[in-house]
């Protein structure tokens, strides 16, 4: 990711020829620049539209349509940012929530039970694994570094895989 100082904006102007955007599209536009004078050169020199043609309010025709093209830009992305914050405050709330049954487990488990916090230590962040995975329509597996846990071998990837892994919390904590 390229950071930028927005306050250093003016510098900007002259090294647009730099973007990776201005190269991938320069062809097109010196095409697009050409076929263009080409029809501007065919109306006003050779078939020599006046002000009396009707050709004259094509231009009309091609802002309505920016208009009609730019409201529709604006409305798709007024709806991905709606779906990215909405997003981005449930992926903050499972933080919230996952530190705050850390702190919670942590409080009750006696210093001594290494085995249970250990557990819990790799369980909770394989919720929010899971989870990501499940979301983004990717084959759920639970895949913990490489510590073996007993209690996930019924783990069933046909299954909701979130779901299985609240349920072995719930069952662990039940169990305390």
């Amino acid at each position: 990711m390229i950071a930028y100082n927005p306050k250093d904006w003016f510098s900007f102007i002259f090294k647009f020829h730099k973007a990776d955007t201005f190269r991938a599209l320069f062809v097109m536009l010196i095409l697009m620049g050409a076929y263009t004078g080409v029809i501007a050169y065919l109306e006003l020199e050779v078939f020599q539209l006046g002000k009396d043609s009707n050709v004259k309010n094509l231009n009309l025709l091609h802002n309505l349509l920016g208009f009609v093209l730019s409201l529709l830009l604006v409305f798709r992305t007024n709806t991905a940012y709606d779906r990215w914050w909405e997003g981005r405050k449930l992926w903050g709330s499972l933080v919230n929530n996952s530190r705050n049954i850390a702190i919670k487990l942590d409080a009750i488990l006696e210093t001594t039970n290494h085995h249970e916090r250990l557990f819990f230590k790799n369980i909770i962040p394989a919720f929010a694994f899971v989870l990501r995975k499940h979301l983004l329509k990717e084959s759920v597996r639970l895949e913990l570094d490489e510590i073996d846990h007993p209690e996930l071998i019924d783990f069933d990837n046909t299954k909701h895989g979130p779901n299985q892994i609240a349920s072995i919390i719930l069952k662990r904590i039940n169990k305390l």
